[in-house]
């Protein structure tokens, strides 16, 4: 059949994708890869990086023709994908619409029902789901022979079933990078030695054992972490290395210490074979260990990224169920500066039940990694509410989401608190936290780290305004910062409550 696969003119994340840095879409690539050893023809329309414009879109679907459109989705992104589609049925009602991504996985029977222009779902993993689907198409059978799809049945929604995850990732092929315009892809990281080395993006695992109460992995790729073995794992790396140039290696796995003995194999490896890579990966610090990143750093470890999300303990363990002790975080930023790479610790502001005073603590844990290691590279964010999440069940008992939301409607989204330019179509969570509490937060956070608010990004800000709420919102973030500015021009702590004790 011939089928085609985009990533919409959006990209994934408003914020970063505006920038003009993002990696490959390894999601559709695996999917390429699999449907084009199937004999499919797939044409892969990574309508972000190419800035198609909507007529854009509409002239590659009206030039390929073909039988069956498929569109990635996540939260931050829906609705330019379910425009995708409506373009592909404008262009010939007979196309077959998909739906799939993260997005589809949490919240697919309410997409399906609202939104007409959608005819299949795809949940979870895809690469068995669309293979099977497609065969079902090119033979005229019945859908709902396949599992993991929802789809319409004389007009009642109906799930076809539950899939099994995939047991063994090796039997898949390497993404179809081939597929896409690799040179619009501007990702390139800077490292320790003053390079900026091209860099290519890997995901050796799918799957996350832990159970924090706002994350959606375990929904999409299942709480059984399955991995690439380490011969695998290497060969794609070496493939990099040939075929694009690779300096740099992202790897994008949740978790990649979840097996340690695995990850110092993956390791000798890299090192037996002098491969002179460097890389960055995130972690889970309860599990990992002195000796490992002491492997990892001979390896090429130049950044370990790694979620704090808070800073007061009771808010830690007992709202976000981490369970480690604040000791593991700074030991984990001491060994980075004794190794010599980068820690990247990620926080979240406005949790669950969150005071003020403790999200104060926040930022003097931030005050601290940075006394410890003043290259750290913090990250923040507004806690994001996902669908299927614990967090959306609390959301909606606090009224922060309102009982009538629908995620497929983009008018509901002005019931809710969001900053659309800056952090997706997706709803915040603000619940014991004002408005000004939260900016003071974030914008005060912002001007210590000098990293600032370019113009680009406050006029997008305004362009995404859709209602007095958004108007409020953005005002009080910019007076915040303003303030946060004026004060670190006079000398005091940019950061407000940031007192270090």
């Amino acid at each position: 059949m011939r089928v085609q696969l985009f990533v919409p003119p959006q990209g994934y994340i408003a914020q970063r994708w505006s920038e003009g840095s993002s990696m490959p879409p390894l999601g559709i690539l695996y999917l390429t890869a699999v449907l084009e050893a199937d004999g499919h023809e797939v044409d892969v329309v990574p309508a972000d990086v190419l800035e198609f414009s909507w007529d854009d879109v509409r002239r590659r679907i009206e030039t390929f023709q073909p039988q069956v459109v498929g569109v990635t989705t996540t939260t931050e992104n829906r609705f330019d994908s379910f425009r995708l589609l409506e373009t592909a049925k404008g262009v010939d009602p007979r196309i077959v619409t998909v739906l799939g991504g993260p997005h589809i996985s949490m919240a697919g029977e309410e997409t399906l029902r609202d939104i007409s222009s959608a005819d299949v779902l795809v949940i979870g993993e895809g690469e068995i789901t669309l293979s099977e689907m497609l065969r079902a198409l090119a033979a005229r059978d019945s859908l709902l022979k396949v599992p993991g799809l929802y789809v319409r049945d004389n007009g009642q929604i109906r799930f076809t079933g539950k899939r099994t995850m995939i047991a063994d990732l090796d039997s898949l092929p390497f993404p179809a990078r081939e597929r896409i315009p690799m040179d619009r892809y501007r990702f390139s990281v800077s490292t320790t030695d003053g390079r900026e080395r091209r860099a290519q993006n890997i995901m050796t695992s799918r799957g996350c054992p832990f159970n924090c109460y706002f994350c959606a992995t375990p929904i999409n790729w299942g709480r059984k972490v399955r991995g690439h073995s380490p011969e695998r794992v290497l060969s794609e790396i070496e493939w990099l290395i040939d075929r694009y140039g690779a300096e740099f290696i992202w790897f994008y796995d949740d978790t990649l210490n979840y097996n340690p003995r695995r990850l110092h194999r993956i390791m000798d490896m890299i090192i037996e074979r002098r491969l002179n890579i460097r890389f960055s990966s995130e972690f889970r610090i309860d599990v990992v260990d002195r000796p490992l990143l002491e492997k990892m750093r001979r390896a090429g470890l130049e950044r370990g990224y790694f979620g704090v999300e808070a800073g007061a303990s009771r808010v830690r363990q007992e709202v976000v169920l981490k369970q480690f002790d604040i000791e593991r975080a700074f030991d984990f930023v001491h060994w980075a500066k004794e190794l010599d790479f980068i820690p990247g610790p990620f926080f979240i502001f406005s949790h669950y039940t969150e005071t003020w005073p403790e999200a104060q603590e926040t930022l003097r844990i931030m005050d601290r990694m940075r006394d410890i290691h003043p290259q750290v590279d913090i990250s923040t964010a507004i806690l994001h509410v996902y669908p299927g999440t614990p967090l959306e069940g609390i959301a909606r008992e606090r009224g922060i989401i309102p009982g009538d939301f629908h995620w497929s409607r983009r008018r509901d989204m002005r019931k809710v608190p969001t900053l659309p330019a800056a952090q997706g179509q997706v709803p915040l969570f603000k619940d014991q936290l004002t408005w000004w509490q939260i900016a003071k937060l974030v914008m005060g956070f912002t001007a210590a780290s000098n990293k600032g608010v370019s113009r680009r990004k406050w006029v997008n800000a305004i362009k995404s305004l859709s209602s007095f709420r958004n108007l409020y919102a953005y005002g009080v973030f910019f007076a915040a910062y303003i303030y946060a500015r004026i004060r670190r021009l006079c000398g005091r702590p940019a950061a407000f409550a940031s007192t270090r004790k």
